[in-house]
């Protein structure tokens, strides 16, 4: 089996998980509350959260409802599915079985938390996730040692250093092929990395400009 094959059929294995625990999770503990139409969609750009509820009423009062799961965050079976998910069908429960539009992680949405674990106690349903993300690509600061994953090979070391110390170098942690060099461009598009994945690194362009805004300023007081 490909690579590609196989990371096809893992994918397939992570949908179908998440669909029956989605039935199970709807029969018992919210009564069948939720459509049984709503979509899990696996999107993968959802980068920094892992799932994202949505819930969508239109003029002629049609309800549509759908739960986004990130395929870069949960990508395993397990504990990270049945977690993220159960934290939106909380969302929606919200919205859909309390009427409550505004419900955010206030006092309606914990009371279906509790249900949930009290049902399913190897849950665990929390506001914010800490997942590690296994990014394709990684740098090292090589002053202190200061991760920075991306999923695309966007950080250009020549053009920028370390967010956090703003002075080291960012080391790539992956194979990097030798190209031909360009002419150097006279402009930069961005003084700063987009920031997400962990961290954002600093502009070389941006830090100089600092530097020398200081040094004017240092000689308008001599």
């Amino acid at each position: 089996m490909t690579k590609k094959a196989q990371a096809e059929a893992n994918q397939a294995k992570r949908a179908a998980y998440a669909e029956e625990l989605f039935a199970e999770l709807n029969h018992s503990i919210f009564k069948d509350g939720l459509p049984t139409d709503t979509k899990l969609v696996w999107n993968t750009r959802l980068l920094t959260t892992a799932g994202k509820a949505k819930w969508h009423r239109s003029s002629d009062g049609t309800r549509t409802t759908s739960i986004e799961l990130a395929s870069k965050i949960l990508d395993c079976e397990g504990k990270r599915i049945r977690n993220t998910l159960s934290h939106e069908m909380c969302h929606l429960a919200c919205w859909i079985i309390d009427n409550d539009s505004a419900e955010g992680h206030g006092s309606v949405w914990n009371k279906w938390v509790r249900k949930v674990t009290r049902y399913r106690p190897d849950i665990v349903v929390s506001t914010k996730h800490n997942y590690e993300i296994a990014y394709k690509y990684e740098w090292r600061c090589e002053k202190c040692s200061k991760i920075y994953g991306r999923f695309s090979k966007s950080i250009k070391p020549e053009e920028c250093v370390c967010g956090a110390c703003r002075e080291g170098t960012l080391v790539p942690l992956f194979t990097t092929r030798q190209r031909t060099p360009k002419t150097p461009k006279t402009n930069v598009a961005s003084p700063m990395a987009a920031e997400k994945g962990r961290g954002t690194c600093f502009s070389l362009h941006f830090r100089n400009a600092i530097l020398q805004l200081q040094y004017d300023q240092i000689l308008l007081f001599l």
